[in-house]
């Protein structure tokens, strides 16, 4: 009984001391500036998680695929987990939340400008169709007025297809982070991003976190311990920031 108990320690301290993959792969998806297949560092966040990990001498893969498929296949065995996300209670059952957070996003309501509509509240989407994306975090707040006043929505897989789907009126208002929406206007001829507006009042604030799979526990503390490392270097934050606002001007 006594060497049971003995192998069984044994197999639980391997467990804890497993040693880390040179590489590791990542999912995400497209969320430029932030995340973005066309750069050829993939994107500002992109950039961050890298040098964090490369503080442990870890290389890191990134694997771009639709949001939805993303989260799901970030648990698999395969890969270490996925970036990046909003928090909400069922992410922290499938993964552990790294301990910083890589940005902070203001979420705006964007609409043709020749809708008739005034954001001060939840309560005022009620006339139109909301459009959402697969695979994406949205406050309790707002999933809730949509039940409570049966506020028609629609779904799209990729962001990249939301400002066509408003400006082909497939739907009439969308949520998108102003940093994205401002990568994805630029890519439009002019006279079609002059039609899109944003409303003032922010739709929300969230912040982002790259999510580690629950089978590679062993990645948690190198991550965390590089970013704060990173994030306690002004000159890097401030690299940093001109990196992600550097991509919308080029």
């Amino acid at each position: 009984m006594k060497a049971v108990w003995l192998i069984v320690i044994l197999v639980c301290i391997s467990c804890n001391t497993r040693a880390l993959e040179a590489h590791v792969n990542i999912t995400t998806g497209q969320w430029p500036p932030y995340l973005d297949q066309a750069q050829q560092d993939q994107g500002c966040v992109a950039k961050v998680i890298r040098d964090a990990f490369a503080l442990s001498n870890i290389k890191v893969r990134f694997l771009f695929m639709p949001w939805e498929r993303a989260y799901q296949e970030g648990m698999k065995a395969s890969y270490i987990g996925s970036a990046y996300w909003y928090y909400s209670e069922q992410r922290s059952r499938d993964y552990h939340y790294t301990e910083y957070p890589l940005t902070e996003e203001i979420a705006r309501f964007y609409h043709h400008k020749t809708l008739d509509f005034q954001f001060t509240s939840y309560a005022d989407l009620k006339p139109h169709k909301l459009l959402l994306n697969r695979g994406l975090t949205y406050p309790k707040a707002l999933l809730d007025a949509i039940d409570t006043h049966a506020i028609k929505t629609s779904y799209a897989t990729y962001t990249s297809k939301n400002i066509a789907l408003i400006l082909r009126e497939r739907a009439d208002i969308m949520i998108m982070d102003e940093k994205s929406a401002k990568a994805y206007l630029k890519e439009l001829p002019v006279d079609d991003a002059k039609l899109l507006v944003a409303q003032p009042e922010p739709a929300f604030v969230q912040h982002g976190y790259l999510l580690i799979n629950k089978h590679h526990s062993e990645y948690l503390a190198p991550y965390n311990r590089g970013l704060k490392t990173l994030l306690s270097d002004m000159d890097y934050v401030a690299r940093f920031k001109a990196h992600c606002e550097r991509a919308l001007e080029s």
